[in-house]
């Protein structure tokens, strides 16, 4: 990744937050302290430090920050570095020809390096009095709202409830900054007024570094609650409100999967995440309900709570409408979540019990197939597969999952009438793959009768228009096959000319000029214009000059009343 193009390779969330921080001037310094290595300083919930390693190419090869950010490569203070580094660099536009729907590079004054700065604020504030201090952030505090809120949140020393409280308020302060009369949010804006939920969760992992786990997880939740609300009223188009809640929800499992809660925090978190999951707000937000689910079933390790787990998957799935996809999909997940819970604290014999109670999910007949491939129960694998295949007839996508595992344990028992049979069956749907398979099950004399007949039962279906029939007749060299098929479909010529030559010249450079033909017919913009010449291209890499020198010619007798197509024809 280098710096001209970081948008192309770090995720939206984090590559907007970090443009965020650079353009509120967060990154307050970048020093040089060795060749193509710098440190900067950048103004978050603390004061942290960034270390960047380029290479002489300005390829980013290192970087470390000192938050304790732990859910990507990049936290957002490494990426407006990133941007603070471009700038000074003299490249503050993106790579030419990106496109999307990433934040643009900004322009702002160029960063310079540490020993030609300025007196450092530090520096400036050092020789103050206190209460000279003291009334200057009253007076800064008293005519930007958001900046007395963040003192308030920074500098909090009160109870976990009043903490929490003022965690809403600072995430409130910056919705409401930057929310019209109407209290909606528009993209524009949504990076700005997500920033104090972002606050909010850097305060619930510091919580967590101080083994306040529950109240790590309620601010957590805070941070959700309050953008679950915004999401209503902004255009989330880039995913960036809803990234919040997600990354409060992977933070809500990291306090879990750690592992070290005390008896006490156990039982609140999981009363608090089991409201979660029954919470009528996330009636439109299934996935992340099932998130929620999932935490409590790994909470669930004593009966009691197993037992409340149990209720909450009941709860869960009981107004689900299972003959549709997404009532199906949501049951079967919830009863993957069951099915781990039992594994985990029940054992194997009553998972297994629990996969053949739910074979009609396909999680679960996958399980049972692969378990009784792993016993060599092929009969019973068999039995599942085929049964499979007759209950999701429907599902083209899923009959073709049943049938590889019938072609798995056919070949792996040896059984090479019906490994070949679904090996056939495959080739007619378009699996080319399969072709090669069943070539493999033959020695090369009686290959020689077989693959004829694949070709001519292709015909007869006519799927010739199938890209496993023309696979097969360049695999077998059937040249006078391909060429019929290309004089029947100029259009593909492109990719297979290379395969007739040198033996059918003259013919390839006839279907090319079908082909430039037809498409310049149809062809109205300058885009189209640009594909027709890049046939004419491929027509003199064959070895076509002059008929390609000649086609152009006449195509500008043709379309003189087309000066951009005579513009790229000229290019030429």
């Amino acid at each position: 990744m280098k710096l001209n193009n970081l948008e192309n390779y770090i995720d939206q969330k984090i590559l907007a937050r970090g443009l965020a921080y650079f353009k509120e001037n967060r990154v307050l310094s970048i020093e040089a302290i060795g060749d193509n290595e710098y440190e900067a300083k950048v103004e978050g919930t603390e004061l942290y430090t960034v270390a960047v390693t380029l290479d002489e190419e300005d390829h980013i090869i290192d970087s470390v920050c000192t938050c304790p950010y732990d859910m990507g490569e990049y936290c957002k203070h490494q990426v407006a570095v990133f941007f603070g580094l471009r700038e000074m660099k003299g490249d503050s536009g993106r790579q030419s020809g990106d496109s999307g729907t990433q934040p643009p590079a900004v322009i702002t004054k160029p960063l310079i390096e540490k020993q030609d700065q300025p007196p450092a604020i530090r520096e400036i504030l050092a020789g103050r009095q206190k209460e000279e201090l003291i009334d200057f952030l009253l007076k800064i505090a008293s005519a930007h709202e958001e900046i007395r809120r963040q003192i308030e949140f920074d500098f909090f020393n009160g109870s976990e409830i009043e903490e929490i409280k003022q965690s809403i308020r600072l995430i409130r302060t910056y919705i409401d900054q930057y929310a019209d009369c109407h209290g909606d949010v528009s993209y524009e804006n949504v990076y700005q007024a997500s920033e104090g939920a972002g606050l909010v969760l850097e305060k619930a992992r510091a919580n967590l570094q101080k083994r306040k786990n529950l109240q790590a997880v309620q601010l957590a939740l805070c941070v959700i609650h309050e953008m679950l609300s915004l999401i209503q009223s902004a255009d989330d188009s880039d995913g960036v409100i809803s990234g919040e809640i997600e990354e409060s929800l992977a933070f809500i499992e990291e306090v879990i999967e750690i592992g070290e809660l005390n008896q006490s925090d156990q039982q609140s978190i999981f009363e608090l995440l089991a409201e979660e999951t029954i919470s009528s707000r996330y009636r439109d937000w299934t996935g992340w309900q099932l998130s929620y689910l999932e935490c409590c079933s790994k909470l669930a390790d004593t009966q009691v709570l197993r037992d409340e787990c149990d209720r909450l998957f009941t709860l869960t799935i009981a107004d689900k409408d299972e003959n549709s996809w997404s009532g199906s999909y949501f049951i079967e997940r919830v009863k993957l979540i069951r099915y781990n819970t039992i594994k985990r604290n029940e054992g194997p014999d009553q998972a297994r019990e629990f996969i053949e109670e739910n074979l009609k999910y396909t999680s679960f007949r996958v399980m049972a197939i692969e378990n009784a491939m792993q016993e060599q129960d092929y009969a019973k694998a068999e039995k599942l597969a085929l049964a499979g295949e007759d209950l999701d007839q429907n599902s083209s996508g899923l009959v073709k999952r049943w049938k590889e595992y019938r072609y798995a344990m056919y070949k792996e028992t040896g059984n090479l009438e019906k490994q070949r049979a679904i090996a056939r069956e495959f080739i007619f749907d378009g699996n080319y793959e399969y072709y090669r398979e069943l070539k493999r099950t033959y020695c090369a004399n009686e290959w020689l009768s077989v693959y004829p007949q694949i070709i001519l039962q292709l015909e007869e279906q006519k799927k010739t228009h199938y890209a496993v029939y023309s696979q097969i007749l360049i695999e077998e060299a059937e040249k006078q096959k391909l060429l019929q098929y290309l004089q029947e479909s100029p259009s593909e010529i492109e990719s297979f000319y290379q395969y007739l030559l040198p033996e059918f010249q003259d013919a390839v450079y006839t279907i090319f000029l079908r082909h430039i033909e037809q498409t310049a017919a149809k062809s109205s913009d300058r885009k189209a214009y640009q594909h027709v010449c890049s046939i004419i291209g491929s027509l003199k890499r064959a070895g076509g000059d002059k008929q390609a020198l000649a086609n152009k010619q006449e195509l500008l007798l043709r379309y003189q009343k087309k000066p951009a197509f005579r513009d790229e024809l000229s290019k030429i």
